[in-house]
Parts: C-alpha cells; sequence; structure tokens
C-alpha cells in the first residue's frame, strides 16, 4: 500500500538529493561529459560575491520575517482564538485567504500594489502627504518588501496552529488562577505562552526552513533582468542556485550552492531540536 508513495519518494527526492551531491564534485553544463572538479566548487564560493550577498540576504530575510511572524501570530491568534466578537470568525476567513492563494500569484499582485507610479500603496502615501517610495526599484528597499509579502504569506497558515494551540489550552489552568487573583498579562505569561511553546517550536522549525527556501516571492519581485544592483540586494541562496543551473548551465556549482543550503538548514535544525528541551514544555 505504501509502494507508490515510496517509489515516488525515490525517485523524485532521494535520488535527485544523491544526484545532486555528487554534481557537486563535477563540472557538468547539462550535455558534455562530467569532469571531476573535487572540492573546486566549494571554494569558489567562499570568492564569489554574488553568492555571498545571496547568504545574506537570506539570513537577513530569515531573521526579519520569523520573528515578524511569530509577534503577529501571538498577537492576533490571541484575539481570534475565542468568538469573544461577533464578527471575529469573519475576521479568521480573512487571515486565511492568503493561504489560499499561490506564492507567485500574492507576489504578482504586491509587485502592483507596490510599484513606484501606478501602485495603491504610493498613491496611498501621497493622498497623506508622504512622497512616493521605490519599494521595488532602490537596492536600500526592495530585500524589505520582499520581507513583508513573505510575513504577509507565512501569517495565515501559522495563525491556524496558534489558535489550535491556544484552544487546546484547558480553561481549568485560568479559572485556577484567576481565583489565585492572577491578572491577564500574569496568566498569559504563565499559563499560555509556556504551553504554546510546542506550537511556537514547530512554526520555528518549519518557518526557518521556508524562509531559507525562498525563491518565488523574491523572483518574481525581481524578475530575470541581468544581475545589477537591485539585483544583487534581493537575490536569495535558491535564486542564486537557480540562475547558476538553469541560466548559465553551471550544473556542478548550483549543486555546491544546494548543498551549502542543504547543510545550513540540517544544522540550524539540529540545534533546534537540541535547544528546545530547555524551553519547549510539553506538559
Amino acid at each position: 500500500m505504501i509502494a507508490p508513495n515510496s517509489i515516488g519518494l525515490m525517485v523524485f527526492y532521494i535520488l535527485p538529493i544523491m544526484w545532486s551531491v555528487l554534481l557537486a564534485f563535477h563540472q557538468w553544463d547539462g550535455l558534455s561529459a562530467m569532469e571531476w572538479a573535487g572540492f573546486h566548487n566549494f571554494r569558489r564560493l567562499l570568492g564569489d560575491a554574488s553568492f555571498l550577498a545571496a547568504l545574506g540576504n537570506t539570513a537577513v530575510y530569515t531573521v526579519l520575517v520569523v520573528p515578524a511572524i511569530l509577534l503577529l501570530i501571538l498577537c492576533f491568534g490571541m484575539l481570534l482564538a475565542h468568538d469573544v466578537l461577533s464578527f471575529t470568525r469573519h475576521v479568521r476567513t480573512l487571515y486565511f485567504l492568503p493561504l489560499m492563494t499561490m506564492p507567485v500569484a500574492a507576489a504578482l499582485v504586491w509587485k502592483w500594489l507596490l510599484n513606484l507610479r501606478f501602485g495603491l500603496v504610493n498613491r496611498v502615501l501621497e493622498a497623506l502627504g508622504i512622497g512616493a517610495v521605490p519599494w521595488l526599484s532602490s537596492p536600500s528597499h526592495v530585500l524589505y518588501s520582499i520581507v513583508f509579502i513573505g510575513v504577509w504569506l507565512g501569517v495565515a497558515y501559522n495563525l491556524i496552529v496558534i489558535i489550535a494551540g491556544i484552544r487546546s489550552i484547558p480553561r481549568g489552568y485560568y479559572e485556577a488562577a484567576e481565583i489565585d487573583g492572577a491578572s491577564g498579562l500574569d496568566r498569559f505569561l504563565r499559563i499560555t505562552l509556556p504551553l504554546l511553546t510546542p506550537s511556537i517550536f514547530f512554526i520555528l522549525v518549519t518557518q526557518l526552513i521556508t524562509c531559507f527556501q525562498v525563491f518565488d516571492t523574491a523572483f518574481v519581485i525581481l524578475g530575470a533582468d541581468p544581475p545589477g544592483s537591485l539585483h544583487r540586494a534581493g537575490s536569495t541562496i535558491v535564486m542564486s542556485l537557480y540562475e547558476q543551473g538553469f541560466v548559465f548551465f553551471n550544473m556542478g556549482y548550483s549543486s555546491a550552492q544546494a548543498a551549502v543550503l542543504f547543510v545550513c538548514v540540517l544544522v540550524i535544525t539540529i540545534g533546534q531540536f537540541l535547544f528546545q528541551k530547555r524551553w519547549v514544555h510539553y506538559g
């Protein structure tokens, strides 16, 4: 019964990973014979300014997106977890809508909204007496625009997780705390937050992996233009390995970048699982 899925996993995941690791130690353009290169591709990474810029952009993107998503879902989760107001369910539906939108489609919409000349966001800013901001055409703004879109896309699914976590906390804990005279802040810090740590840990692990793999949003925003200051300011690791592999046909070098990305994600994930014993409470 599991054979179809196992075959698919082997053909589309395990074998490509093994092939990518093999390619990382070769020079290959996809057509000619492969040539053994040893660690040349990995040494080349250390002196590649474009790759290092993409690595830095990915790190900045991750550092900004993950805390922002956590802060927003905690705030909105506390407001939307219980049907206190009559329109709470409708608000939850609105927050869920980005999850139903493909990232490419969402990026295209935001690319129009943030356009310098006719974007709705700049029109509103000008109506408020604030000048238009070059969200997508300035190297100093483009990465933060991609971060904003990433946060907008990431809140929807993670908000569902955090709401489910809040609703799973027994009401008896809060009733006992109220009897003891605990304030709302005390109840949040001593009951809600500790019992939400499993959900927060799950979101941290999955969202960090997602952030390191960001591609479609950045690719739509930056387009396929030749590398320049704007491209370097917003490019990510996955964009870099895509360009090396499928634009310049440096398959070996692209695979080396993929190997570095895999190691980064693996080390961070293992570190999270080791460190979670100190702050995640399951009981």
